[in-house]
């Protein structure tokens, strides 16, 4: 009823607050909160730094959003973007690797049309960054602009202020993922005012931002705002998406700044006046080589209480997925041919760094895979799971340039395919479910960027993503003809799955998947892209027999493969 009723009045003010032009070259629309004032770029309007939720400082640090309903008359500038989220960032260098401001939660809004007669389709984007690091300022609506669409961009709490947990409904976590429920929230009351249809949002997303949209299909806090999703690259069960210990990282946070860990009221109110940067910067003992383990902090299983009474997560997303009970709407999933370039990318671009996790295999591997933690507890079976993934692909090799690739392809199955293709098999069971796979090299990307190489190590985690945005990265190196074709052809692909929920890469349908032990997808590249159908992507049969301890449960060996004579 409610919701009826906040549609309905969402409808009837965009029917009579048309967007207006002003005298001073920029445009001014009517939202929920009061007028905005953004501007027209070339074939596209723009409206950065709109405050969605209320700031997250003082008692709302480490506390739920709350919706911004501030109400205002005269019209308020939406010309710069807000500050990203403060964070621990990866790709900051030097001792202190703070970045950020804690009062971050903005988005922004692009549009090519502010006719709300024949609204448009909208994108969600959620930015990746393994929960720890990133924001919506890297990814420029440029390419994305080139069709007709409406694309919302946004900021997330991160790091220990965004995932920061006891386990309690004191501090259950999630902040960081409520923030983007919220977010979602207030673009369905007021898209319809920038030419969106409230109606067609399509949520996207990129690594964490992939598993934060398969999450968004599991939450009942989410549940009915969205019509379809998008992931690039991460899913919500691969292994650095649910945190393990995060009570126990807590306790180290608090413990760091000088505030109390045997009471979760007495921390959360020090934790409160603490400085937020302190705070941040207290991450930094979590990760044991370089920034790795990449994802120290993340998503937790919540307990629903008085205290606690919207969870975010109530059961394992596996559970979830395994009984159908997530939004069943149509999904289109990616991953890319070396996904493992991230974080791997980086362990080439000095000597120093492959001389180390070859002396130190036992203790290294874990921490890049993602199973020290929640193997802590037996050394021993932790150091044979270790050895047994040399065998299988290094054999008697040690890491080196030669080897590179095949260390890359460790990395790019146990973070990446493996949780990706099984989330897709369990989910196609309930709804449509779409893959492509990525084998499309783009001239720079993040393999480029952390190798400090332009040496081809494959298709990097990421690199589609880096042709439907613009990008830092590619400020000074422009898009090629073959590149700005690829470009097009993705953001259509946008645009077709938005209107329609069903998929096409230039004229060829990337196929729904339907069988539970195959794998049908599109293979993505140029001139010329594929239907396949396997049995398994890469190698993800050897990881899913392998338990880590993690909540998976352990697959059966695959069935042999009968022959007929």
């Amino acid at each position: 009823m409610v919701r009826s009723f906040v549609h309905a009045f969402c409808v009837f003010v965009a029917v009579v607050a048309v967007a207006a032009d002003t005298e001073d070259g920029f445009v001014v629309v009517q939202t929920g909160n009061g007028p905005i004032r953004g501007v027209k770029r070339g074939a596209y309007y723009a409206f950065e730094g709109i405050r969605y939720a209320k700031a997250p400082l003082g008692e709302l640090r480490l506390a739920a959003p709350e919706l911004n309903e501030d109400q205002w008359e005269e019209p308020r500038d939406a010309l710069e973007q807000g500050p990203d989220c403060m964070q621990w960032s990866h790709f900051e260098e030097g001792e202190d690797r703070t970045t950020g401001e804690e009062d971050c939660l903005f988005l922004n809004i692009y549009t090519t049309s502010l006719d709300n007669a024949d609204p448009l389709p909208t994108i969600f984007f959620i930015h990746g960054g393994a929960f720890m690091f990133g924001g919506k300022s890297f990814y420029g609506p440029d390419n994305m602009m080139k069709s007709p669409l409406v694309l919302v961009t946004i900021n997330y709490r991160l790091g220990p202020l965004g995932f920061l947990s006891m386990e309690d409904d004191i501090i259950p976590g999630n902040f960081g993922l409520k923030d983007q429920s919220t977010a979602l929230r207030w673009v369905r009351q007021n898209i319809m005012n920038f030419g969106g249809h409230p109606d067609s949002i399509t949520l996207s997303g990129y690594s964490a931002g992939s598993a934060s949209v398969q999450l968004h299909y599991l939450s009942p806090m989410s549940r009915g705002l969205f019509k379809n999703g998008i992931g690039h690259s991460g899913s919500a069960l691969n292994p650095w998406v649910m945190a393990e210990n995060s009570a126990e990282k807590a306790k180290t946070i608090a413990a760091t700044v000088d505030c109390p860990t045997d009471s979760s009221k007495a921390m959360l109110k020090c934790l409160r006046q603490k400085p937020a940067r302190d705070v941040v910067r207290a991450v930094a003992p979590f990760f044991d080589f370089l920034y790795n383990p990449f994802s120290p902090l993340g998503v937790v299983i919540e307990k629903q209480s008085k205290n606690n009474p919207r969870p975010f997560l109530h059961r394992h997303p596996y559970k979830l997925m395994n009984a159908g009970k997530f939004h069943q709407v149509p999904l289109l999933l990616s991953v890319n041919e070396a996904e493992g370039l991230y974080p791997g990318a980086e362990f080439i671009s000095k000597q120093e760094y492959m001389d180390f996790i070859n002396k130190n295999w036992n203790q290294v591997l874990p921490s890049i895979l993602d199973y020290r933690t929640s193997m802590e507890k037996d050394e021993t079976r932790r150091d044979e799971i270790s050895q047994t993934i040399k065998k299988r692909y290094l054999g008697r090799k040690m890491l080196s340039d030669n080897s590179f690739r095949d260390f890359i392809r460790i990395i790019s199955n146990r973070l990446y395919f493996a949780g990706v293709i099984r989330s897709a098999q369990l989910m196609q069971s309930h709804a449509p479910v779409y893959l492509y796979y990525d084998a499309y090299k783009t001239k720079f990307a993040i393999g480029e960027y952390l190798s400090n190489s332009t040496k081809n190590y494959g298709v990097a985690h990421g690199e589609d993503v880096l042709l439907l945005f613009n990008t830092e990265w590619r400020e000074d190196i422009p898009f090629t003809k073959e590149e700005l074709l690829m470009s097009k052809r993705f953001v259509e692909m946008y645009e077709d799955f938005a209107r329609t929920g069903v998929p096409k890469f230039g004229d060829i349908e990337i196929p729904q998947m339907d069988k539970v032990d195959m794998v049908r997808f599109l293979e993505v590249n140029y001139p010329k892209s594929e239907v396949k159908l396997s049995r398994q992507l890469s190698d993800e049969n050897f990881w899913n027999q392998i338990d880590f301890n993690d909540g998976m449960p352990v697959a059966a060996p695959p069935a042999p493969v009968k022959t007929e004579l």
